[in-house]
């Protein structure tokens, strides 16, 4: 799966879920899923061997409070528009000007 460029693979998690099972293609080896409306569009078929499957486990809260996996990886709905809330600081002059700023998101860059 292509991740968004901010997301290091290595500290993702390697399985994403849970997801209904909702046709047993192949009883043992291929099972169809129901997948969210967004790997859709991103053209993740919805038919899964067997083996790229685990029984699902819940989040340790105690451990990782309050993390959804689509935060993690960019997959939930994503707002239109982004707005800048204001600018931090300001480095250099005419061209070579860059800023810090602070999206309505929360995030600096």
């Amino acid at each position: 799966m292509k991740l968004p460029k901010s997301h290091a693979r290595k500290l993702t998690p390697k399985y994403i879920g849970p997801f209904k099972i909702i046709e047993v293609i192949e009883k043992g080896a291929t099972y169809k899923l129901q997948l969210s409306r967004e790997m859709l569009k991103r053209g993740i078929h919805s038919a899964f061997h067997a083996s790229l499957l685990r029984e699902y486990v819940p989040n340790d809260d105690i451990r990782f409070p309050g993390r959804q996996w689509h935060q993690i990886l960019g997959l939930g709905e994503r707002p239109t528009s982004i707005q800048v809330r204001k600018i931090v600081a300001h480095f250099g002059q005419g061209k070579d000007a860059q800023f810090e700023v602070q999206w309505s998101t929360g995030e600096s860059t």
